[in-house]
This record gives structure tokens, C-alpha cells and sequence, in this order.
């Protein structure tokens, strides 16, 4: 997935203001720090467990979620309690709190997007 770099915050963990599909984020960066207003290929990871309702839902029914920022994508399958959505041009993996919601591909699905970490690929 590719992400804008719009600030890099001095300190350890780094933490980056980044941008997904057109979403502003902020996110601790794992690895070596990037510059401001690159454009880098990575791995985006929401380190929390979601529960329906609260941090997930169907597009559509996201008036019932928590505040923060909101990530739109589609399913591109499930796995137990895992989602894998597609965001924008990459996929992001999901751990939802309640495996037994079946969720069919290609059904549009809002996170709040709090708690990442951001791994640069090198792609």
C-alpha cells in the first residue's frame, strides 16, 4: 500500500502524519524514518483486536462507530476473525473481535483506523 509522508515527529517510536487514500492518519513508523512528502510503499497494521459496532461495521451503518479516523474498503475475503480488506491500491489485515459475522467478498466495510504501525517494504 502506498502512503504520503507528511510529518515525521522527532522522538522514539518515530511517528508519522500519514495520508491513505486520502485519509490524514498518524501512526508509529517501524523502521528507519522517512522524510517528509515521500511517497513509500508499506505495510499498514492495525494493532488492536476491532469489535463490530464500535471500531467496524458495514458501509452505511458507520454512524454506530467510535470517533476517529474512518478507512473505506472492500472485502476481499475472510478468515475466522480475520478480514482482508482493499484499501485504495493495498490490502490490510483485520482482526475482528467476533468471528461468526460472515462478511462476503466485495462487501464495503469502514474501520477506525487508530493504533497503526507502519512498515516500510522497499518495494
Amino acid at each position: 500500500m502506498q502512503v504520503h509522508v507528511v510529518v515525521v515527529h522527532p522522538g522514539l517510536p518515530t511517528v508519522v502524519d500519514i495520508v491513505v487514500a486520502g485519509v490524514p492518519l498518524q501512526a508509529e513508523w517501524v523502521g528507519s524514518p522517512p522524510n517528509a512528502g515521500e511517497l513509500v510503499d508499506v505495510e499498514l497494521d492495525i494493532v488492536s483486536m476491532l469489535g463490530w459496532g464500535d471500531a467496524i461495521a458495514m458501509d452505511g451503518a458507520e454512524a454506530t462507530l467510535r470517533e476517529g479516523p474512518q478507512l473505506r474498503g472492500n472485502v476481499e475475503m475472510q478468515d475466522q476473525d480475520v478480514l482482508t480488506l482493499r484499501i485504495a491500491n493495498g490490502l490490510l489485515l483485520v482482526e475482528i473481535d467476533d468471528g461468526s459475522i460472515e462478511v462476503s467478498p466485495g462487501k464495503a466495510i469502514v474501520v477506525v483506523a487508530e493504533n497503526l504501525k507502519v512498515y516500510p517494504t522497499g518495494i
